[in-house]
């Protein structure tokens, strides 16, 4: 990614799947969806939209691949062994290729390998250590990677330990690595730490290695309550992806222009922030806000 330059993700899958084009998603999974041709076809259906505005607004777009849930004990839970999930990993990076080269084969996209947690919840029996991690994540890594990911993101990351391990596996294969924390209503992760301690941590767990820090699968008070202590820390963070709605509130939540507005004021605490998408609730009138936004805001001054 060029420095100065704004980028946008897509939006929510799981939910933009579930509320716009109605499919069933057992155990929230998205994956599940590539093993039919009507789930691919809602699939292409989600991304063409962010497709379409991202070439309309002639700004580059990181589309995450459809596998936050494609690891190896929620894959159990859907029936789905270590061989489907090697196949469906890889077929879902070259699928968001396939789909972003028909759709707009002159847009600048980055196919992300999109990599969830083990866990939902942080219960301190069930958390892993880095190496115990980098383990249970390495075989999901390798596939996404061997289907020509760009990069690999630990996604919704509810503490240091899963996304050093996550990055760990990535850098292993040379596959750049980044790291997508996510926070509760009071800003801070699962395991009680800052985004600026859970940074700090990651970058002297893996010597710097990690590209760059996102947070994620928040609403953007919410990012704004854990980025108030002016770390230098804060520095290494390029991105958010977020909820429109509040932790624990029912509904949509913001409007897309609300939404748009409260995710693009983060860049006063983050400074070299440079890639807007969304999460939960989020589709794509909420990705063309930002959008339009971006189109008439100044580049970051990294």
């Amino acid at each position: 990614m060029h420095d100065t330059q704004q980028w946008i993700t897509d939006g929510g899958i799981e939910t933009a799947l579930v509320d716009r084009l109605g499919q069933d998603l057992p155990e929230f999974a998205a994956f599940v969806l590539l093993d039919s041709a009507e789930g691919r076809r809602a699939l292409r259906e989600y991304y063409a939209p962010f497709v379409d505005l991202a070439d309309a607004a002639g700004l580059p777009i990181v589309l995450d691949t459809p596998t936050w849930r494609a690891n190896p004990d929620w894959g159990a839970l859907l029936g789905a062994d270590d061989a489907h999930l090697e196949r469906i990993n890889e077929d879902a990076a070259a699928f968001v290729r396939e789909v972003a080269d028909e759709l707009a084969p002159d847009a600048e996209v980055v196919v992300n390998g999109c990599v969830g947690p083990r866990y939902d919840e942080f219960e301190a029996e069930q958390r892993m250590t880095a190496e115990e991690a980098q383990s249970y994540h390495a075989p999901q890594i390798a596939a996404l990677a061997a289907a020509g990911a760009d990069r690999i993101t630990a996604v919704t990351a509810l503490d240091a330990a899963e996304g050093i391990g996550v990055a760990r596996a990535a850098m292993a294969l040379r596959v750049p690595a980044y790291v997508s924390f996510t926070v509760g209503a009071d800003g801070r992760l699962a395991d009680g730490s800052s985004i600026a301690e859970a940074i700090a941590v990651s970058d002297a767990a893996t010597g710097g290695g990690i590209e760059a820090y996102l947070v994620n699968c928040a609403h953007p008070s919410e990012v704004a309550a854990g980025l108030g202590d002016g770390s230098a820390a804060l520095s290494r963070i390029t991105g958010f992806r977020l909820n429109a709605a509040r932790d624990g509130d029912d509904g949509a939540g913001d409007e897309p222009g609300d939404f748009a507005a409260g995710v693009l004021a983060l860049r006063d605490l983050a400074p070299n922030a440079r890639v807007f998408g969304g999460c939960c609730g989020t589709d794509a009138p909420h990705i063309d806000a930002l959008a339009g936004l971006l189109r008439g805001a100044p580049a970051s001054s990294r």
